[in-house]
């Protein structure tokens, strides 16, 4: 049910999710696999490393009650996005 979690980067803290098109879409993912709103909050505040700017526009401001899972990415594809995230800054960290 949740396989596409298994393409997600994942550090010692929990699921990276570090801009908001990312976090979008892991939350869109969550509800469409049948979680509702508290309880995707809930996953994301549990088992996620989040950026300030998320926290700040999508949890503080309660931005994610404006999202549906009608519009989230094929979970691979939202998945490997992230990494594709993950190994570029990781990258730009290392030099």
């Amino acid at each position: 049910m949740m396989s596409f979690l298994r393409y997600f980067p994942k550090d010692s803290q929990g699921y990276m999710i570090y801009e908001l098109y990312s976090f979008d879409n892991f939350f869109r993912l969550l509800l469409k696999h049948d979680f509702d709103y508290e309880g995707a909050i809930s996953f994301v505040m549990a088992a996620c490393s989040l950026s300030a700017v998320v926290f700040q526009e999508r949890i503080h401001n309660k931005g994610y009650l404006n999202l549906f899972a009608k519009d989230a990415l094929l979970p691979k594809q939202a998945a490997v996005k992230s990494r594709v995230i993950f190994d570029i800054l990781d990258c730009c960290c290392k030099g």
